[in-house]
């Protein structure tokens, strides 16, 4: 009689430590699929919401009245959508004290000013360009490098965007050819065209040569983005264009 106790003890036990293994072994998959699923559901926001922004800003250049001054504004999450490593700047590493921080995380949504839009034929880009380039709006599109003139006014413009994986983006800069076509429409539907005179890889430490709004006095519009084709972090494509 004990035996047949000690018997359906053991097995009991057993069954028990096996329920066990198989719950925590599918609580363990439905996490990795949580994890797995968060890059693509992050990635598939930021283009839906890239995409209505540029929709909605196209509208407003076509339906600008000259007279008027020009203003297209377009509402975003502050967090959710993170990009990996956006932490790193593009011209230099900043640190934010707390209190910047906070404040900066204060509000849910950001609006985001377009200057215009960026088209690239040769490699299928179309993006809004915000008047910022922070670590909110390069999620959502492209970013006016502050230090930089304005596109169409003598000196350097500067438009920073991400390189994503993916395609998209800045991704395909590395793929423009010597002679290529940029063309910048702002809000006022006045159109820019540049061509592409040079693309190169350089130091992130030498970015500021590049960016910097008074590096020439005639008119140029140069793109940047960051580049892992030496295999590591530190590098920024840069290419110069200039008009035709």
């Amino acid at each position: 009689m004990k035996r047949i106790e000690i018997h359906k003890k053991a097995k009991t036990k057993k069954t028990a430590v096996s329920t066990t293994l198989i719950i925590v072994s599918v609580v363990l998959l439905l996490v990795g699929i949580v994890l797995l699923l968060i890059d693509p559901i992050k990635r598939a926001n930021r283009r839906r919401i890239s995409s209505d922004a540029l929709n909605e800003i196209e509208k407003k250049i076509i339906s600008t009245d000259p007279s008027e001054e020009p203003v297209a504004t377009y509402v975003v999450p502050r967090r959710g959508n993170e990009v990996e490593g956006e932490g790193y700047d593009f011209i230099a590493e900043t640190e934010e004290t707390e209190e910047e921080e906070e404040e900066y995380y204060e509000e849910d949504y950001v609006v985001l000013n377009s200057i215009g839009i960026l088209y690239i034929d040769s490699i299928n880009l179309r993006y809004s360009v915000w008047d910022e380039a922070s670590q909110v709006s390069l999620r959502y599109g492209l970013g006016h490098y502050e230090d930089s003139v304005m596109p169409g006014q003598d000196g350097n413009a500067t438009i920073l965007g991400h390189n994503y994986r993916d395609g998209s983006m800045f991704h395909k800069l590395g793929n423009l050819s010597i002679g290529d076509e940029v063309i910048f429409i702002d809000l006022n539907g006045n159109e820019y065209y540049y061509y592409v005179v040079s693309s190169d890889i350089v130091s992130a430490d030498d970015i500021l040569d590049y960016a910097l709004g008074n590096v020439t006095d005639s008119q140029r519009l140069t793109l940047i983005t960051c580049t892992y084709e030496y295999g590591m972090t530190g590098w920024r494509r840069v290419v110069i264009c200039e008009p035709g």
